[in-house]
Order: structure tokens, then C-alpha cells, then sequence
């Protein structure tokens, strides 16, 4: 049975903006406890592990330049997402952020 990948990433995009919705939404309740932002970091990196099957998926099929574009920009929401809430997480804790070094021209 063949995988409708367009169908898939539309859902898998839906979901990613619904989570990240709900992410934002919950990093902003002023009394926070670093236990719920330990489990919503957890659940964020569920999320993005099984985003990371789909992709695994896709990588073995022939799949279209623009589905991969797209498969690329939904793993974008996933992992700025993980940085977001484990970066709350790290603030509770009196960690320094986890930064990224600035991307390099190709």
C-alpha cells in the first residue's frame, strides 16, 4: 500500500502547529513548576522522535524535492520546540541556554 506523503505531512503539520501552540501557551503560566516543564519537554521530544520515524520513512522512497522541503520544515518546528522547552526547563534549573551557532551561508 502506497503512503499518500502529502496527506501525511499536512497532518504531521497541523499537529506540530497545534503542539506548538499548546507549548507556547503553556511556557507563559507564571507559576510553572519544573516538573511540568520537564514533561511537556518530554512530550515535545516524543513528538519529534516520531516525526523523526516519518522522515526515516520517506528517506526510502523516492520521494519529491518539495515533500522533502516540507518534511525539513516541520522537523524545524520539532526542534525549535525541544530548544524552546528545554531552554525553560535549563532557566528553572539556573543553566545557561542551549544556543545554536549562527547558520553558514552555502
Amino acid at each position: 500500500m502506497a503512503i499518500d506523503w502529502i496527506s501525511t505531512l499536512q497532518e504531521q503539520a497541523e499537529f506540530a502547529r497545534q503542539i506548538a501552540d499548546d507549548v507556547t501557551q503553556t511556557l507563559e503560566i507564571a507559576d510553572l513548576s519544573a516538573a511540568q516543564a520537564a514533561r511537556l519537554y518530554r512530550v515535545v521530544e516524543q513528538g519529534a522522535q516520531a516525526f523523526d520515524r516519518i522522515i526515516e520513512e520517506m528517506e526510502q522512497h523516492d520521494i519529491d524535492n518539495d515533500l522533502i522541503e516540507a518534511a525539513e520544515t516541520i522537523a524545524d518546528v520539532w526542534t525549535n520546540l525541544s530548544v524552546t522547552t528545554a531552554n525553560k526547563l535549563r532557566a528553572m534549573q539556573g543553566l545557561a541556554p542551549i544556543a545554536f551557532p549562527p547558520e553558514i551561508p552555502e
